[in-house]
């Protein structure tokens, strides 16, 4: 029996699945190259975009030419800029008893290494824009099902509503909806470790330094905000962070104190404490037929790089230029052009997932003999110029 018709049909020509950070980032690239995109994500659109008070403990650590970017696009004219901190310098320990690596933007003729921006800062930006152009969105609508065809893939969500479209962008996050339905595989590494977050008032100021210390299998880093505040992202073995979240703010502050040797001074607690799960996750194959995988749907890195946002948003941008570069009657979602896609995106991300693995891996050494021989060796880099550079290079990329 043939199936009734679906008089609500919509066709266009991408179709971005997921609100967060880098769904509504390829909305905003995707559009402003003439495509007609819709937006769909199983969540009501937020009602409206006012910052709240209290510092989001979710905060990236934006790259210079991410930063960039999502000026191009117009997205930073709705940041606010009071709560943007940029750092001018990182310190990173490797023991207990040794003097930091120092990176330092002038060291690469740059005037910063980073942006730091809250979570609800970037996203009110990223909804701010999305209004000006004005798209379609399809939100609190729950994916039913994908049938991907020759010409099309089409997209069955609830209440009898049917959208087409050349490609679909899935950008629904790690627990991708996109993914789960097309029982695309990932390939999964377990850190056994937990991430906790949150923010501080310090009485010592962090003179735009992000800080960091790497002991065994364990990284805490500060980072600076405006003002005397610094977020911490401290990574640990998931029995120890379960310890750490039972104590009360202030007993959790007065550890991250001792962790960071008194480096700023007194920590005020200013926010929740919240804990993440660590793992990379890398899906089995980033297109599928008609369909590109991007952001935390394609790809989890370990923290420590501070590099999960900046990759996401490295997603796009080559899914921007790949697009830029093709011929206008192009069929943006064919294999060939997908392949593409793949093929430029496979260096980055191979690299990021070898850096975060590598660097957990070498850290988590508890021979005390290889862990100095490791401090030596960031004492004797602090002392060339040009290694510095290339770090300093790789990490602003």
């Amino acid at each position: 029996m043939a199936s009734k018709v679906n008089t609500n049909n919509k066709h266009y020509d991408v179709i971005v699945v997921g609100a967060g950070l880098i769904g509504l980032a390829a909305v905003i690239a995707l559009a402003g190259q003439g495509k007609h995109v819709a937006l769909v994500d199983a969540k009501s659109k937020p009602k409206c975009y006012k910052l709240d008070k209290i510092w989001d403990s979710r905060i990236y650590a934006l790259t210079p030419s991410t930063e960039s970017w999502l000026i191009q696009k117009g997205v930073w004219q709705h940041i606010d800029l009071t709560r943007i901190q940029y750092v001018e310098s990182m310190a990173l320990w490797s023991s207990e008893n040794v003097s930091p690596l120092q990176l330092h933007a002038s060291d690469a003729n740059l005037t910063k290494l980073a942006c730091i921006i809250e979570n609800q800062n970037l996203m009110q930006a990223l909804w701010g824009q999305i209004e000006v152009l004005n798209i379609p969105m399809f939100m609190g609508s729950e994916l039913q099902s994908i049938v991907q065809d020759d010409d099309k893939v089409v997209l069955r969500l609830g209440k009898n509503s049917e959208l087409t479209a050349q490609l679909l962008v899935a950008a629904d996050g790690a627990n991708s909806s996109v993914r789960n339905t097309l029982g695309i595989t990932t390939n999964t590494k377990d850190y056994n470790q937990t991430a906790l977050v949150a923010n501080y008032s310090v009485n010592k100021s962090h003179r735009s330094v992000a800080m960091q210390w790497f002991r065994p299998h364990e990284t805490l880093a500060l980072l600076p905000m405006p003002d005397k505040y610094m977020s911490m992202v401290w990574a640990m073995s998931t029995d120890k962070a379960v310890k750490l979240l039972t104590l009360t703010k202030d007993a959790l502050a007065e550890k991250v104190r001792q962790a960071s040797h008194g480096m700023v001074g007194d920590l005020e607690p200013i926010s929740d404490t919240l804990s993440f799960i660590l793992r990379q996750v890398t899906v089995s194959q980033q297109t599928e037929q008609r369909v590109v995988f991007v952001g935390d749907a394609a790809h989890q890195v370990h923290p420590m790089a501070g590099q999960g946002a900046n990759l996401g948003f490295r997603d796009i941008i080559g899914l921007e230029k790949i697009i830029q570069s093709s011929h206008p009657l192009q069929d943006i979602g064919d294999a060939f052009f997908l392949r593409q896609y793949a093929r430029g995106r496979k260096a980055d991300i191979m690299r990021m997932n070898t850096l975060t693995s590598g660097l957990d891996t070498v850290f988590a050494l508890e021979s005390k003999v290889l862990m100095r021989l490791l401090s030596l060796g960031m004492q004797q880099l602090d002392k060339y110029g040009s290694i510095k550079r290339v770090l300093i290079k790789q990490a602003v990329a």
